[in-house]
């Protein structure tokens, strides 16, 4: 149980972070403590070397004025202090036979007059006399006084090697203390600044278990990495609740739209079965329920066709089409229909080529004409002008009604919305969805110019063609 805690406490973010920067700072205090302590051991060292062979030299020199016997004098008038530390002191003949030796008393475990049994070679250097404990030893140092004597001088590393020992154990013991104070703030400011996370951990399990997509994750007015993704993860929630409210606005308007052709459907059925003889009255009840079957199936292809266009699966049938010859084909289609309003329609184009697909692109077209016809009053004026910018071919549709409302013009483009103020125009809400859709299709663009009661003008493009 405890170690499944503990396992499960790793599995945190900010104690990972602090784990890991743990281990990074033992690694490097490891290098720095290997490194300082090579250092001052090679100090310490050469400082011995140093001060034992300026010992030896005046012993050299000594006996080269005085000779050996003032050499020995001289030693036997030290103490077997050297400053601080104890020596042993000891002088061989040619043969490596001891003349005089003189240690401690407590230095008898070294067997420091084993020194005659070695060959001349090993005195070439320094060399170590160890004993049983390893924290003592004798490093001795030798000069020839001349080819008949050589001397020897031994100083014990004990202070060395405590002074080695207390180093490393503060410093591990130092490094202890540090090890858990870091690991200690590094795991409560690594938790603090990873907050977000947690608190992005639990708006998800909070949407996951309610659907709830209101919530937001506070911001700390830090600005940050983990502030950009909270900030990106708020806006994520409010598209993800402004679609699935606008999902659920269009199914109703789709629900309220589809009600009443089906009604009308249903009602021609029920009539034409109540009168089974009348072959007329059958034959009429089929033909409008037909018709009421073509509204329905325009508006759901329309809605696919949209949400296809939106996907980037919509399928073109493009070609190179003239689009001016276009558009003098459909405003002489719309002046018919515009006579019935006394509606003026002006074109103002000239000859230029687009790559895409004429279907859509009359589809598109017609849309935003249609619009302006059925939103402008009676003997208005809709001005068509198109023109060249950039590679690009624009379509502006200008018409003088009443314009559209500022509260609407974040939503025209949207599907099946129609504003309040307009309900006594038919229409589906569709329209201008299409033209969006099937001009992203083309990779062109979209816009819209309006003002109270002077009318609006949309401007759509499409890349010209080469």
């Amino acid at each position: 149980m405890f170690l499944r805690k503990i396992k499960d406490n790793l599995k945190k973010i900010h104690l990972r972070l602090a784990l890991i920067f743990s281990l990074i700072f033992i690694i490097s205090s490891g290098i720095l403590f290997a490194f300082s302590f090579f250092f001052i051991y090679s100090s310490m060292s050469g400082s011995e070397d140093e001060e034992t062979k300026r010992r030896l030299l005046n012993y050299w020199a000594l006996f080269q004025s005085d000779g050996i016997e003032l050499v020995i004098l001289e030693i036997e008038k030290e103490s077997f202090l050297y400053g601080d530390r104890p020596f042993f002191a000891r002088i061989a003949d040619h043969d490596n036979k001891t003349i005089f030796l003189r240690y401690p008393e407590s230095w008898s475990e070294y067997s420091i007059e084993s020194l005659e049994n070695l060959p001349a070679s090993k005195f070439e250097d320094s060399l170590i006399l160890k004993t049983n404990n390893t924290e003592k030893a004798l490093k001795v140092y030798t000069v020839h006084l001349s080819e008949q004597y050589l001397m020897q001088i031994g100083i014990s590393t004990s202070r060395s090697v405590q002074l080695l020992n207390l180093y490393r154990r503060n410093f591990i013991f130092l490094l202890l203390i540090l090890l858990l104070l870091g690991f200690g703030a590094g795991a409560f400011f690594s938790g603090r600044f990873l907050s977000p996370l947690r608190e992005l951990n639990s708006a998800l399990k909070n949407i996951l278990s309610t659907g709830d997509f209101s919530k937001r994750v506070p911001s700390r007015g830090v600005r940050d990495d983990l502030e950009i993704i909270i900030s990106m993860f708020n806006t994520m929630l409010k598209r993800i609740e402004t679609l699935i409210h606008q999902m659920k606005g269009n199914l109703d308007t789709v629900a309220h739209d589809l009600r009443t052709p089906m009604t009308i459907f249903r009602g021609y059925a029920e009539q034409a079965l109540s009168r089974p003889d009348d072959i007329q009255a059958s034959n009429e009840a089929l033909s409008l329920s037909l018709e009421q079957s073509e509204k329905i199936l325009s508006m759901l292809t329309t809605i696919m066709d949209i949400s296809e266009a939106e996907s980037g699966t919509l399928k073109l049938r493009v070609e190179t089409i003239e689009l001016h010859l276009v558009m003098k084909a459909l405003v002489e289609m719309y002046e018919f229909i515009s006579q019935e309003k006394n509606i003026k329609i002006e074109l103002k184009t000239f000859p230029c080529r687009i790559i895409a697909d004429p279907v859509r692109i009359r589809q598109a077209i017609s849309n935003v004409i249609d619009n302006a016809i059925k939103y402008s009053p009676d003997e208005g004026l809709i001005a068509i002008e198109m023109n060249r910018k950039e590679k690009q071919v624009y379509i502006a549709i200008k018409d003088n009604g009443q314009g559209i409302p500022k509260e609407d013009m974040p939503y025209i483009w949207d599907r099946l919305y129609r504003s309040p103020k307009v309900h006594n125009i038919p229409g589906t809400g569709l329209g201008l969805s299409v033209v969006r859709a099937i001009v992203m299709a083309h990779k062109g663009s979209f816009s819209v110019d309006t003002a109270p009661d002077s009318g609006s003008t949309f401007t759509i493009s499409f890349p010209e063609a080469p």
